[in-house]
């Protein structure tokens, strides 16, 4: 069998060390994230959530039968919160960033923004606008966007879904 040459040596270890970084050892680099508000995607375990999140968190009962992890959030420059819920097995089942607002004008214009990204990002998809939101049926998962104004309370959901929750358009 013929030796490399030591020089060759000294330039495969940084290329591998390099393709290693890139594309992961032991990790699944090629699944996306499941929505815009946060790089964990559907296979994730709540201890890779609580990893990448932090330990600034609070809990509550899940609908999915299992817990929801709340933690402080700022997207597209509106803190609020991201919430992570959890089937009675441990696996996530959606995922959600909620904000309130001041203004009603602020909270319809960030819905408008929200809205039209998301329509760009899915032009096929059938969706459907009520009266207080619009949902995207997707085959990845729907996404629902929602707000709620009241003379006390005005706030935005927007909730990408797991496809075992998600319904078909109807």
């Amino acid at each position: 069998m013929k030796q490399l040459h030591p020089r060759y040596l000294s330039l495969l270890l940084p290329a591998a060390i390099l393709a290693f970084s890139l594309f992961g050892c032991g990790q699944n680099s090629s699944v996306s994230p499941a929505s815009p508000f946060s790089d964990i995607n559907w296979d994730n375990t709540i201890e890779e959530i609580q990893k990448y999140e932090g330990s600034d968190y609070t809990t509550y009962a899940s609908v999915y039968g299992g817990l929801c992890y709340t933690y402080p959030k700022a997207f597209e420059n509106h803190q609020g919160t991201i919430k992570y819920m959890l089937d009675e097995e441990n696996r996530l089942k959606s995922i959600a960033f909620a904000c309130p607002f001041e203004a009603e004008q602020e909270l319809y214009n960030f819905y408008g923004l929200l809205e039209e990204s998301i329509n760009a990002e899915n032009p096929n998809e059938t969706s459907q606008t009520t009266n207080s939101g619009h949902i995207w049926y997707r085959e990845e998962g729907n996404i629902v966007l929602s707000l709620m104004v009241t003379s006390d309370l005005k706030a935005l959901q927007c909730a990408y879904l797991h496809p075992d929750v998600s319904s078909k358009a109807e």
